[in-house]
């Protein structure tokens, strides 16, 4: 059953410079002030034993950096160094849910010719907060230092490891991509799910604020979207995120998602903004592609069937800075009987997908039914950590 996606807030593509310095002299990493606005990093050709003394060499380091409540682990196929403050039953559950992505997002997309090692640093709430670049944002990706830092264990965190490999990709072709197809990738994957080890890409309820924007003549020409510099894409991004999605979720619904990559790749010394791409890739004007893919979106409904017995977890709740806080469970509930979420808790996501308001969290457990069992990730006590709940009923 598909959860309701609100628009995506912008998150930070580039930590500041200060942040960038602080960064770099934590993880012992020489970054120039300018190198967090540059063109992507080369690397020499993959060389497998090299980037595993690497990755042994910075497991080593960020351990000596971060302190003994942090734990290391080296994920040496797929060059992910992990650092990280959670325990280990949630480290294994991160571990398992980026493993799986990395694999569908390299076979549909990515198979850059350099590689390298992401770091995935999985911090403290305060730890995190005195290295984010700003107090909003849940996650990020920083190119110089090619590290990945979250305290999101769910949407926020797949959006941003999307920019890491993309980054790979696209530094092994010295190319820059658009920053609609930088966005609406993280943004593709970002609203999905895992089944076994396959992730399957979700229409949700975002397409339909694409849809009233094209039926109301707010949305975006194709052609000025893909022209769209940072600062342009930034002036609405409660539409110009999700339009990109939804270009891009038409692209892999037709089985053409790779083949687009793929020539716009090819074509970007000569376009780069993906026009070319596009007209290549479907054989047509981008007026008529255009024509079609507005018509697309306006045929799409994303709809949940009402059921009458609604899933709950039973308990008091309020909002908080970082999530939805447990202030009380209420008796014979679900969430008093099950005994796994606790007063003080902050619930930051259900089933993969991130929660900051009460309204959030209930919308988003009453999208299941009774007796489902869905994974929740809470703030504990500055640990961040996932429960397998058990959910309740409200009614009959």
């Amino acid at each position: 059953m598909h959860r309701a996606a609100r628009p995506v807030s912008a998150p930070c593509r580039l930590a500041s410079c200060g942040k960038a310095m602080a960064l770099a002299a934590l993880l012992a990493l020489p970054v120039p002030c300018s190198a967090a606005t540059t063109s992507p990093t080369t690397t020499a050709p993959d060389s497998r034993p090299a980037i595993t003394q690497e990755a042994k060499a910075l497991a080593t380091a960020l351990m000596g950096r971060f302190g003994p409540s942090y734990s290391t682990q080296i994920d040496d196929r797929r060059h992910l160094v992990y650092v990280s403050a959670l325990d280990g039953r949630t480290s294994q559950y991160v571990m398992s849910v980026l493993a799986t992505y990395y694999d569908t997002e390299r076979q549909l997309l990515f198979s850059p010719n350099r590689q390298w090692n992401v770091v995935i640093v999985l911090p403290t709430v305060n730890d995190f907060r005195r290295l984010a670049p700003n107090a909003k944002v849940l996650g990020f990706y920083q190119h110089s230092t090619r590290t990945l830092l979250s305290i999101s264990l769910s949407s926020v965190l797949i959006h941003e490891f999307t920019h890491a490999l993309h980054h790979q990709d696209q530094a092994s072709t010295d190319q820059r991509h658009a920053i609609w197809i930088a966005e609406g990738l993280a943004t593709l994957f970002q609203q999905s799910r895992m089944k076994g080890t396959k992730v399957d890409i979700l229409t949700d309820s975002s397409l339909m604020t694409v849809k009233k924007a094209i039926e109301q003549g707010n949305a975006f020409p194709l052609a000025e979207l893909f022209k769209m510099d940072q600062a342009a894409f930034m002036k609405r991004p409660e539409m110009s995120y999700l339009e990109s999605r939804a270009v891009l979720l038409w692209l892999y619904r037709r089985g053409k998602l790779k083949s687009f990559y793929q020539a716009y790749k090819d074509t970007f010394g000569q376009d780069p903004t993906g026009c070319l791409a596009m007209e290549k890739t479907l054989g047509g004007k981008l007026e008529d592609i255009e024509a079609d893919w507005r018509q697309w979106v306006i045929s799409q409904n994303v709809w949940r069937a009402a059921v009458s017995r609604k899933a709950q977890l039973g308990i008091r709740m309020q909002a908080d800075e970082n999530g939805v806080k447990v202030t009380g469970l209420l008796p014979g509930s679900a969430a008093q009987s099950i005994g796994k979420l606790r007063v003080g808790d902050v619930i930051t996501a259900v089933a993969g997908h991130d929660v900051s308001t009460p309204a959030e969290l209930t919308e988003a457990i009453r999208s299941f039914l009774p007796g489902e069992i869905v994974d929740i990730v809470v703030n504990r006590n500055g640990q961040t950590m996932v429960v397998n709940q058990l959910l309740g009923t409200t009614g009959k």
